[in-house]
C-alpha cells in the first residue's frame, strides 16, 4: 500500500476495505489520512508513505509529529484500541469510537476541572506510562445523595485544644466523631457545623464559643479548613454520614447510611478545586480506592456550586 502526501494532505487511492476498517474519510475517490492514521499503516499495514520520494520511517515520525501535538500518547491510544478490534477516529486531541477517549501521558498534568469541561457523556482518560502501557479511567459528573436522615437535638460540649468533648449519643446515635470512653470526641469540622445549625453549643474557659470562633480555631491548624467545611456541609446536606479520608488519602470518606453497625463507605471525597494534579496521582488515588471497594469523587467549585466528578477504571 502507497501513501501519497500531497500539499501537506496524506491520502491513499480509495480502498473499499480501508474504508470498512474506519480509516480515512473519503474524497474525490481518495481515502484522507490523518496523520495518526498514516503512521499506523506503515507500522501494522507495511504502508509505504510517498512525498516528493519514497520517505523514509523517520521522515515518516517528523512529518507525523510536526502535524499533531502531543502526538506519541494519542497514537500509542490509537493504535491500542485498533489491537483491541475498535474503530476509531481522531479529532483535534481526543478519539472517539466506543468512547471519547482523551490521551494523556502519566508524567502529564490535568484539571478535574477541565476534564469535566468536556461535557462529553462517555468521556474515558486514556493514561500512557513510561513503557507505552494503557490504563482507562472513565470521568463522569454525578450527584452523590445519601440516606442518612438526622432529627434535631440538643447538645453541650467543652473545647480541648482542638478537639470537642461532648455527649456520647452523638456517636452512638449520629456516628459524630468517635467514642473514648462515655463521651464523644468530635472535631472542629463537625463541632462547627453542629454549632451553625444550632445543634450544639461548645464552652471554653465559660465561654459559649460562635461559630466564627471554631471557624478561626480551624484555620489556625488548616489553612484550607474553610474549604473543607463548605464540602463538608454540603456533603451532610446531602444527608450522607462524612467522616475523615485520612488514612485512604482523600478528605472525606461517605457512608450513604449507617443503621446499627459501620459497613463499608461507598464513595472517598477529594477536593481539587483548581489544582493540577500528575495523571499518576489520579491513576493512584482511583487504584486506592477501588482496592477498598469504594468509589473516588474529585471535588470542584464552580459558580459557587461543589460539583463532584466520579473517576474509575474502566475495560474497553
Amino acid at each position: 500500500m502507497k501513501i501519497f502526501i500531497k500539499d501537506d494532505q496524506a491520502y491513499i487511492p480509495f480502498s473499499k476495505k480501508i474504508e470498512k476498517d474506519g480509516i480515512g474519510i473519503k474524497r474525490d475517490g481518495k481515502l484522507i489520512l490523518h496523520p495518526i492514521e498514516v503512521l499506523y499503516l506503515v507500522l501494522n499495514r507495511n504502508a509505504i508513505v510517498v512525498g516528493d520520494g519514497e520517505m523514509s520511517l523517520t521522515d515518516v515520525f517528523e512529518w507525523c509529529m510536526s502535524r499533531v501535538e502531543n502526538f506519541m500518547p494519542i497514537y500509542c491510544v490509537y493504535e491500542d484500541l485498533r489491537r483491541r478490534g475498535q474503530k476509531v477516529n481522531v479529532f483535534e486531541d481526543i478519539l472517539v469510537g466506543k468512547f471519547v477517549f482523551y490521551p494523556i501521558e502519566e508524567v502529564e498534568r490535568v484539571k478535574i476541572k477541565d476534564l469535566a469541561k468536556r461535557k462529553f457523556e462517555r468521556l474515558v482518560l486514556a493514561v500512557v506510562d513510561e513503557e507505552n502501557e494503557l490504563t482507562y479511567y472513565k470521568v463522569e459528573e454525578v450527584n452523590p445523595v445519601g440516606k442518612h436522615e438526622e432529627e434535631e437535638f440538643k447538645a453541650r460540649g467543652v473545647l480541648v485544644e482542638n478537639r470537642i468533648f461532648t455527649e456520647d449519643f452523638l456517636h452512638k446515635r449520629y456516628f459524630y466523631g468517635s467514642l473514648k470512653g462515655d463521651k464523644t470526641i468530635l472535631s472542629i469540622l463537625e463541632g462547627a457545623y453542629l454549632v451553625e445549625k444550632g445543634w450544639l453549643k461548645v464552652y471554653s474557659s465559660g465561654k459559649m464559643l460562635t461559630f466564627e470562633d471554631l471557624v478561626e480555631i480551624g484555620r489556625r491548624k488548616d489553612t484550607e479548613f474553610e474549604r473543607r467545611f463548605e464540602v463538608y456541609r454540603d456533603l451532610k446536606e446531602r444527608k450522607f454520614v462524612v467522616k475523615t479520608g485520612l488514612k485512604f488519602g482523600s478528605d472525606f470518606r461517605l457512608y450513604e447510611y449507617i443503621e446499627e453497625k459501620i459497613p463499608h463507605s461507598t464513595y472517598l471525597a477529594t477536593i481539587v478545586d483548581d489544582k493540577s494534579l500528575y495523571a499518576f496521582e489520579i491513576v493512584r488515588a482511583v487504584r486506592l480506592a477501588q482496592n477498598v471497594r469504594k468509589k473516588l469523587l474529585f471535588v470542584y467549585k464552580e459558580g459557587g456550586e461543589n460539583r463532584y466528578i466520579a473517576v474509575e477504571r474502566v475495560k474497553v
